[in-house]
């Protein structure tokens, strides 16, 4: 059994330095002086530092999580899709209590780059850190285990960098999102094991009552958390007001992907029980058939259900992303095993 130690140790190393250079530093860390610093060395980094945000973007994560669920590794593949929920749950929650301005809002002139929601935590940085991060200890002991821990490491770093030169987050609040992002890794994996096993005990209709129970939650958090009167960014009007929406939408696609996540792992679990071995030109046509499909029902759903008013559209975005992750982690992975692109665990280990 992997060793959770060592990701525990980070996590908390993560969280007292941060701490510490809070105290130091204070507000210095939310200083837009910093962003000026970072864009002082030259305007060539803009396109490297554009391109290396992008691996911190939940859409990214969207497209990657799939492969590694339906083509390499379908328990890692649960493992990050678990986490980016989590984790956005977690960046959101947090964004909502502090509201708190951009460097952009304070200085225009710094937006190199686009950004809607509020600022603190970063949520590239923390979520690159939670995924990354855990990816980092789940090949630390293979095959050239350490150096992909070293690239891993790297990349954290230069997509939490990549947010402040673009002038879309503060030094502190990559500092904490990374703190936070090594914080929820470490966590998962602690809690995995004791979990999981009462997990499966349960019947699907408790899963889903469960699942239910938990979008609502999200939602419910994030709206309470919104009218708390706090945070600088009151200040700035419509920007305010459009990070606002931002974050209620945030939620309704973090309660979505939360429910059909897990109704959808449930499911997988008893009905389905597909394996991502076989040959690799299965597992290209998987992928490519996978997320065509995914796209497109993504997309359908969204030109036809309507965004007006707000009540309906959100309610609606639930289920559109309800929707797409349940067919991703169920739908797909039954129609895989019916079109002879994937066999069922039982059948593969007979052969």
């Amino acid at each position: 059994m992997k060793k959770t130690s060592p990701l525990g140790i980070i996590a908390i190393a993560a969280l007292l330095l941060a701490l510490v250079l809070t105290l130091i530093f204070g507000g210095a860390l939310w200083d837009v002086g910093g962003n000026g610093a970072l864009q002082g060395l030259g305007g060539w980094l803009k396109l490297p530092m554009a391109i290396f945000t992008l691996l911190g973007d939940e859409q990214f994560y969207l497209i990657l999580i799939p492969l590694v669920y339906w083509c390499l590794n379908k328990e890692l593949g649960a493992d990050l899709g678990v986490l980016l929920v989590l984790s956005s749950f977690t960046n959101t929650a947090l964004k909502s209590f502090f509201k708190h301005s951009r460097p952009f809002w304070e200085a225009p002139a710094l937006g190199l780059g686009d950004a809607s929601s509020f600022s603190t935590p970063s949520g590239h940085a923390q979520t690159s850190a939670a995924l990354f991060g855990y990816l980092a200890w789940f090949v630390a002991d293979k095959r050239r285990g350490r150096l992909w821990v070293v690239l891993l490491g790297l990349l954290m770093v230069i997509v939490a960098l990549s947010r402040v030169y673009l002038g879309v987050h503060f030094f502190g609040d990559i500092l904490w999102g990374a703190a936070i992002g090594l914080s929820l890794a470490a966590l998962y994996a602690w809690l995995k094991p004791k979990l999981l096993p009462q997990l499966k005990l349960f019947p699907l209709g408790i899963h889903v009552l469960l699942a239910f129970v938990a979008a609502a939650f999200i939602f419910v958090v994030v709206s309470l958390l919104l009218a708390v009167p706090f945070g600088t960014g009151q200040m700035f009007d419509a920007l305010y007001m459009d990070a606002w929406r931002s974050a209620l939408e945030d939620a309704a696609t973090i309660a979505g992907l939360a429910f059909g996540l897990w109704v959808g792992l449930a499911l997988e679990t008893n009905a389905v029980r597909f394996t991502v071995a076989g040959p690799w030109w299965q597992r290209v046509l998987r992928y490519v058939i996978g997320v065509v499909g995914l796209f497109a029902i993504w997309m359908g759903l969204r030109m036809i259900f309507p965004q007006e008013p707000t009540t309906l559209g959100l309610a609606l975005r639930m289920v559109r992303y309800a929707l797409a992750m349940l067919w991703a982690i169920a739908g797909w992975p039954w129609l895989f095993v019916k079109m002879r692109l994937a066999a069922r665990e039982g059948r593969a280990t007979a052969t």
